[in-house]
C-alpha cells in the first residue's frame, strides 16, 4: 500500500514492454540517460520520410538487464550470443526469467504456455500469503487489521515466488527477492535485533516488522504534512518525495510442513509460537510469520542522515529539504519523535520525472519503543545538539527552542 502521499505514484507505474525496439530504447534511456546518443540526418543512402530524425544510440545490454531486472529482446544479440545465453542460462537469475515469463503470460496476444501459474524456479519456492490492512488516521494513529488465517480463501490468498536465501542483508534485516502479481518485489524479515544474528524468534520478527510498518506510515503522514506546509508558506523545497509502497504479508503455513525455507523458522518453532487456546492473552497476531514487502528498486541508494548524524546539506536541495523535514516532524510530533537514517532511491513516474523514495527509516522516541535503532531520549537530545538549521528551516519559521546554537550557513542550491 502507499499510505502517505497527496499524489501517490506507484513504483510500478513506469513498467514498459521491451518490444518493439523503440520501447526497449526508451526504457534503457530512463535508466542510463548518460549514454552517448546523437540526432543526425542519417546516412545519405538512407531515404527517410520528412519530417524525421535519425537516432543513434549506444545501449549497455548488461547494465539494462541488471538495472531493470528484465531480459533484453533476442534481436539485440548476435546469433552466437543468443546460443551462448540459451545454453548457459547464467546471464539473468531465475527470478528474472520467471518474471519475463509472467509478463508474457499477461499479454492477451501471446500464446498461453501449457504450464502452471508458477513453474519451478531453482532457489525459489512458491509461498502463499495473505496481506494485512494498514491505515493511518488524520491524527496520525496507525491501525492494522490482521487477516483471519482460518477463514481465508482463494480470493484473499496470493501466491508468490520467494527466494529461499537472501540476496542482501543489513545489520538488522535480510532481504529476499520475490515475485508478487507478476512484478518484482523484495520481502524483508528481521535477523538481528540486538541479541546477535539469527537470534530472532517468530514473535520478535512480527513485532519488529509491525514497528517498521508503523514507522513508514508515520513517515508518509509527516511528509505529506511537511509538503503541504511548505506550499502554504510558499517555501521552495524538493517536493518530489514519496514513501515506499509496501505490504504487510503473512505466510499461510501448512501445519504439517512448517513455514517457508526463506523464513528461517522450523516447524517446531512455529508450533511453539502459536497461541494457547486456553490463554486469556490471545491476540489476533500471535505467532504469525510476517514479512515486509516493498517494490524492488534498481537505482543507487543515497543516504541523507545516520542514526545520530544530521548533515545540513546547504548546497543540495533534496538533502537540505530532508534536513528541514526532520526538524518539522520533531515539532509536529510535539517534540516526541525524530526521523533518522533517512535514505532515498530514485524512480521514474508516469511523466518521466524522478521521484525520491524514502524507505528503511528509523526513529528516536521518548520511550525508545519504536523499534531497532531507537535510542530514546538520548537520540532526541543528540538531534537537538547536532541539527543545524539553514534557510528552509528559517523560511518555514521552525522553532529552535531547546536546540543547540550553530553558526550555520545559507542554502545555495536551486
Amino acid at each position: 500500500m502507499s499510505p502517505s502521499v497527496s499524489s501517490a505514484t506507484s513504483e510500478f507505474s513506469r513498467t514498459a514492454p521491451l518490444e518493439p525496439w523503440a520501447n526497449f530504447f526508451d526504457t534503457h534511456d530512463r535508466v542510463h540517460g548518460h549514454h552517448p546518443k546523437k540526432i543526425l540526418q542519417g546516412p545519405t543512402t538512407l531515404k527517410l520520410p520528412s519530417p524525421s530524425i535519425y537516432l543513434e544510440g549506444l545501449i549497455s545490454v548488461k547494465d539494462f538487464e541488471n538495472q531493470t531486472g528484465t531480459v533484453a529482446p533476442h534481436f539485440v544479440h548476435t546469433e552466437k550470443e543468443n546460443r551462448k545465453r540459451k545454453a548457459s542460462q547464467t546471464t539473468v537469475d531465475p527470478l528474472t526469467s520467471e518474471l519475463s515469463l509472467s509478463k508474457r503470460r499477461s499479454r492477451p496476444s501471446a500464446p498461453v504456455p501449457l504450464r502452471s501459474e508458477f513453474g519451478d524456479v531453482p532457489g525459489f519456492s512458491k509461498v502463499a500469503f495473505v496481506f494485512a490492512s494498514v491505515s493511518i488516521s488524520q491524527d496520525g494513529i496507525v491501525k492494522i487489521n490482521w487477516p483471519d488465517l482460518k477463514e481465508h480463501d482463494e480470493s484473499t490468498t496470493s501466491n508468490c515466488l520467494l527466494q529461499d536465501t537472501p540476496f542482501d542483508q543489513g545489520k538488522t534485516k535480510q532481504v529476499h527477492k520475490a515475485i508478487y502479481d507478476g512484478l518484482p518485489w523484495v520481502a524483508k524479515r528481521f535477523c538481528n535485533i540486538g541479541a546477535g544474528e539469527g537470534q530472532v524468534d517468530i514473535q520478535e520478527n512480527l513485532d519488529q516488522v509491525v514497528k517498521e510498518v508503523t514507522r513508514l506510515c508515520k513517515l508518509g503522514y509527516f511528509v505529506t504534512r511537511f509538503i503541504g506546509e511548505a506550499q502554504k508558506q510558499d517555501v521552495e523545497i524538493e517536493q518530489r518525495i514519496r514513501v515506499t509502497d509496501f505490504k504487510l504479508g503473512v505466510e499461510i503455513v501448512d501445519n504439517a510442513v512448517g513455514p517457508s525455507t526463506a523464513s528461517g523458522f522450523s516447524l517446531e518453532q512455529y508450533q511453539a509460537a502459536q497461541p494457547n487456546s486456553d490463554s486469556d492473552q490471545l491476540t489476533s497476531d500471535r505467532g504469525l510469520v510476517t514479512w515486509l514487502f516493498e517494490p524492488r528498486r534498481y537505482s543507487k541508494v543515497q543516504h541523507w542522515s545516520g542514526t545520530n548524524e544530521y548533515p545540513p546539506y546547504h548546497r543540495h536541495k533534496l538533502g537540505s529539504t530532508l534536513n528541514a523535514f526532520t526538524h518539522y516532524a520533531y515539532l509536529l510530533s510535539l517534540e516526541s519523535m525524530i526521523f533518522c537514517d533517512l535514505q532515498t532511491a530514485t524512480i521514474v513516474d508516469e511523466n518521466g520525472d524522478g521521484i525520491h523514495v524514502l524507505f528503511d527509516v528509523m526513529t528516536h522516541t521518548l520511550d525508545g519503543s519504536s523499534g531497532v535503532g531507537d535510542h530514546g531520549k538520548t537520540g532526541i537530545q543528540t538531534f537537538l545538539k547536532k541539527h543545524e538549521c539553514a534557510n528552509r528551516c528559517e523560511n518555514l519559521h521552525l522553532s529552535r527552542d531547546g536546540f543547540a546554537e550553530h553558526s550555520g550557513g545559507e542554502d545555495e542550491d536551486n
